[in-house]
């Protein structure tokens, strides 16, 4: 351990000074304007935070042979123990563990792997004093620089923000994409019957007429003309009224998804049909759904789309996640009007979620099944919904092999 300098702090002036000849430091061991900002802001940071409770520290300064490495140390030191000072401020502060306490206090470490050669007289020269011109030249020097990294963060923030929401908008056209082929297949059984059924009469008829125009019409002819048109047409109108069926849900549920006007439903109804529109994803699953727990009088006057996003995704989530193909499950969700909030909660009986991975859930691009397709963000834009959209909140309870449970509360709904 090579000390390079000790000195002493007792106000705002000599702890920019240092604040100064540490960013010289750092750019003089790394090359790298970031790493000295970094240096020169913890030291301050937690300098001026010490002011505030004490009348002054000490400040060594040393360089430690890490082979083949060099650490910078930054040790703070206390000469006199904080019991007889501003008690209040020591509060505040949340130092109250310093209290007490004397001598070395922090030690702030800063690696350098390229600093293998080290001129130690020129670094002491860099951290021994300055003209007060030069420090004034550093200060704005680092201030500069400091600015520069600050608006680079806040760019990078936002073109990272900005391509959140472009992959959540992604996220929600591809889940309707979903929506359009998976009703478009469904529909094709109900009508292809109905078809089918409708082509069998036609022909059934043209045989009964074939047999008046001949002559040959007996009475049981008549009876199993009547009998064909009865079981055909009740196929035609079964199948017609299945198709129908699942045009109104899907109608309702893709248009809501899009469109941002605000309107009264019943939520149970409403939720009924987000599961229709989700029947192709069912079909082949022993996945029960149930919806008994939606109390049947919960009218909701708002933009039902985020309504049917937030119960898609939760579904599609548990097909996913929770259920392998051929395993039975159930899934119940129940709601309930508490004082002009929305209480929802969401269960199913699947395999549940480890509890390292609880915390993560809602994190945008976090999935465990990226290699089947997931994308991370259908639990992030469910979280998004009922934080911001309804300025709720929403907990998730699990166990592996428990099942999970979400609950949920939004505002703004009635």
């Amino acid at each position: 351990m090579k000390k390079l300098v000790t000195v002493s702090i007792e106000g705002i002036e000599p702890l920019n000074i240092l604040r100064s000849k540490l960013y010289e430091a750092g750019l003089f061991l790394s090359n790298r304007s970031d790493i000295a900002v970094q240096i020169a802001s913890d030291f301050s940071t937690l300098g001026k935070c010490l002011l505030t409770i004490t009348k002054g520290f000490c400040i060594e300064v040393a360089l430690n042979n890490a082979d083949p490495a060099q650490d910078l140390q930054v040790v703070f030191i206390l000469e006199n123990r904080l019991e007889n000072l501003n008690q209040t401020a020591v509060m505040q502060s949340g130092f109250t563990k310093l209290i007490d306490k004397q001598g070395e206090i922090f030690i702030k470490r800063y690696r350098f792997a390229d600093a293998v050669n080290v001129d130690l007289e020129a670094l002491r020269r860099i951290l021994s004093n300055k003209t007060k011109e030069e420090l004034f030249d550093d200060l704005n020097r680092q201030n500069i620089q400091l600015q520069l990294e600050i608006e680079e963060r806040i760019t990078a923030e936002e073109a990272l923000h900005e391509t959140q929401r472009d992959l959540v908008a992604a996220e929600k056209l591809a889940a309707l994409g979903g929506l359009v082929a998976g009703i478009a297949h469904e529909i094709n059984t109900p009508v292809g019957i109905g078809v089918t059924a409708a082509s069998h009469l036609r022909e059934t008829i043209e045989g009964f007429a074939t047999l008046c125009a001949e002559g040959k019409l007996k009475r049981s002819d008549l009876d199993t003309l009547i009998s064909s048109v009865l079981e055909l047409n009740g196929i035609v109108e079964e199948n017609l009224r299945r198709a129908s069926s699942l045009i109104k849900s899907f109608k309702e549920v893709a248009v809501d998804q899009t469109a941002e006007d605000e309107r009264e439903f019943f939520l149970k109804q409403y939720v009924n049909q987000v599961v229709i529109s989700l029947s192709p994803n069912l079909r082949n699953r022993s996945i029960e759904i149930s919806l008994d727990g939606i109390d049947e009088s919960i009218l909701l006057k708002t933009t039902p789309g985020p309504i049917a996003q937030i119960f898609t995704n939760l579904i599609m989530n548990s097909l996913v996640h929770a259920f392998d193909q051929d395993q039975s499950g159930k899934i119940e969700i129940a709601a309930k009007h508490n004082s002009g909030v929305l209480e929802m909660t969401y269960s199913d009986t699947g395999k549940g979620i480890a509890s390292e991975n609880i915390e993560k859930i809602f994190n945008p691009f976090f999935t465990t099944k990226r290699s089947h397709g997931g994308s991370g963000l259908g639990m992030h834009l469910v979280y998004n919904i009922v934080t911001k959209k309804y300025l709720g909140q929403i907990k998730c309870e699990s166990e592996p092999n428990h099942g999970v449970v979400f609950h949920m509360s939004l505002h703004n709904v009635f």
